[in-house]
């Protein structure tokens, strides 16, 4: 089930809070941050392959579509050299 807008922002404001103050000892707050972070990319990858698929292959669309692929995979690559807790997907 979706949350709302103003759930998700509770949510997140919470779990940046847990961060911060270091009480996240399963690690949620860690895990819906990461999350939170890999949707907002995969968004913004989806967007532009719908306008890619649609309108076949303008230039513009495919240089964006590609740099996000690689911003995505770059994103997941750090967050692996974070250490022995890291999330993988």
């Amino acid at each position: 089930m979706k949350p709302t807008t103003e759930q998700l922002s509770n949510a997140l404001q919470t779990a940046e809070r847990m961060r911060e103050q270091g009480e996240d000892p399963d690690f949620l707050a860690k895990t819906l941050l990461y999350l939170h972070r890999r949707d907002e990319t995969l968004e913004k990858v989806l967007e532009h392959l719908e306008l890619f698929l649609r309108f076949g292959l303008p230039v513009e669309e495919h240089m964006k579509l590609v740099r996000l692929v690689e911003e995505a995979k770059a994103q997941q690559r750090m967050e692996q050299g974070e250490g022995a807790d890291k999330l993988g997907l």
